[in-house]
């Protein structure tokens, strides 16, 4: 059985480590800690090191790198910046735990490690395993992409352990997302003496505002959020900057694909032509959505948690994460098989300890089916 008061120890060992996706050092840090631990299984290492400030991911093995049967996702960054575990470092209260990170999703990595101890120590592991340790999963993948894909298509099964929802729920379907990034060029004037100079690119920002609106479907389940705005530098001066990033969340490809297909089209003409438009980004993350094999799988976690004393509930959620890539491969993919957490990104994240024990077995069982 778990040595809870073990997990404990070393969840406050990473959490206290600063890990903000831009933060290499800790990201790193992060990454070792845990690298070292597999290995010390004799579990095979490989990693990967982006080009740039970001910090290094891995992939740990147990077995050959082919042919795996089950792919567990796993990140090693948080949205916290350097400093923030000095302000609020590890804490407990009661059944619940605190920090930067410690419900998204480091205690979800630690967890995933003491239950393959167990495995390990109990029985040997007789299935090929693979657990994908993310660098930038909370920017996006954008440079990690590949490999989860890689990993993918040599994958049976995946899941992430992202935290399990505040009420104890898993998933079994996201929404996919795209994140568009835009600047609007045009030409400054004094909005007095000669503004029919002036070319606004605030005006047109704002025309694509209302253009993006126009798209969102509330009963596709597809939206968009222009969520961040800038531009001008005084009042009396017609702006000749402006940028914008737009977020947009959907349930089914082909409507992140249309949208897509409609923001590059009106690209092409805009709508005030003397506005010189810089345009980039698209789709990041395809929805997770369940299939025949993922509903079977469902089906078997619903009577080992009846077993292991966990009500197990699956839910679906609008936000991404690295357990989306697999599932467009159409491998049964599943998220928020950590333990139960919320408020992430947040002061006020937790993680709820209240049914540790049978989630760890519950957890050790899924590994095993």
């Amino acid at each position: 059985m778990i040595d809870k008061a073990a997990f404990l120890n070393e969840l406050e060992e990473v959490v206290n480590i600063d890990s903000g996706t831009y933060y290499k050092k800790g990201v790193d840090a992060v990454g070792e800690w845990f690298a070292d631990r597999y290995a010390s299984m004799g579990w095979d290492i490989e990693w990967y090191e982006p080009d740039g400030e970001l910090g290094k991911s891995f992939t740990a093995y147990n077995a050959d790198h082919d042919d795996i049967d089950v792919l567990v996702m796993c990140h090693l960054d948080t949205v916290f910046p350097e400093g923030e575990v000095a302000k609020r470092p590890f804490s407990i209260e009661g059944d619940f735990c605190y920090g930067p990170g410690v419900a998204d999703m480091k205690s979800g990595c630690v967890f995933l490690l003491h239950v393959l101890r167990e495995l390990h120590a109990e029985q040997g592991l007789k299935k090929k395993y693979a657990v994908f340790f993310n660098g930038e999963e909370e920017i996006g993948s954008l440079h990690t992409r590949p490999i989860i894909e890689e990993l993918s298509r040599k994958s049976k099964f995946a899941f992430a352990v992202e935290p399990a929802r505040a009420n104890g729920a898993f998933l079994n379907q996201r929404k996919g997302s795209s994140r568009y990034f835009i600047e609007f060029h045009g030409k400054a004037a004094h909005s007095g003496n000669n503004p029919e100079e002036g070319i606004c690119a605030v005006t047109e920002a704002a025309n694509w505002i209302l253009f993006f609106k126009s798209m969102v479907d509330n009963e596709k389940g597809v939206y968009l959020n222009p969520g961040v705005v800038k531009g001008g530098t005084s009042v009396n001066s017609i702006p000749d900057f402006a940028e914008m990033k737009v977020d947009v969340r959907f349930i089914r490809q082909e409507d992140g694909e249309e949208v897509h297909d409609k923001i590059m089209k009106k690209l092409k003409t805009g709508f005030d032509e003397k506005v010189k438009i810089d345009l980039k980004g698209g789709i990041t993350r395809p929805p997770m959505m369940p299939n025949d094999k993922t509903e079977e799988i469902c089906e078997k976690i619903d009577e080992l948690g009846r077993q292991n004393g966990v009500e197990v509930k699956w839910v679906f959620a609008g936000g991404g994460s690295d357990a989306s890539f697999p599932s467009a491969f159409g491998v049964p993919s599943l998220c928020g098989m950590g333990l139960p957490g919320g408020k992430s990104h947040s002061a006020e994240e937790f993680l709820d300890l209240r049914q540790f024990e049978e989630r760890f077995k519950l957890l050790k069982d899924i590994l095993l089916m």
